[in-house]
């Protein structure tokens, strides 16, 4: 999904989550909110990544805790107003729904992360 998603080919990427997947931003990003159903799915990432050209998504780490998969993803690409590269990363917390990725928690630590699902306090 993430492949897909980096070499421009979203429409696949989509066609492997599960048709009613969740995304749940962090607290910290701009329009941060739960995004549910495809539409809103694909509207919470592109407004995550509509001020940057060339965005990646490249998972560095993946775990399997219970229901879960952790990830830590390195997020890069040029910012449009100042044409600087930048780069940061997020922790992406999966569960799955019919053998599909459903639901993705995205916080800024590991353990925001594991807080987030319910596996730290």
């Amino acid at each position: 999904m993430y492949a897909a998603f980096n070499r421009g080919d979203a429409e696949s990427g989509l066609r492997l989550l599960h048709p009613e997947p969740e995304l749940h931003q962090a607290p910290e990003v701009v329009d941060a909110e739960a995004y549910i159903g495809l539409d809103a799915f694909v509207r919470g990432m592109t407004l995550f990544m509509e001020d940057w050209d060339d965005p990646r998504l490249e998972p560095q780490d993946v775990d399997a805790i219970g229901d879960f998969v952790f990830m830590r993803v390195r997020v890069s690409g040029v910012a449009k107003t100042t044409r600087l590269e930048m780069t940061t990363q997020f922790f992406h917390a999966w569960t799955f729904r019919d053998g599909k990725p459903w639901r993705c928690i995205v916080r800024s630590t590991r353990e925001e992360a594991l807080k987030a699902v319910g596996l730290a306090v």
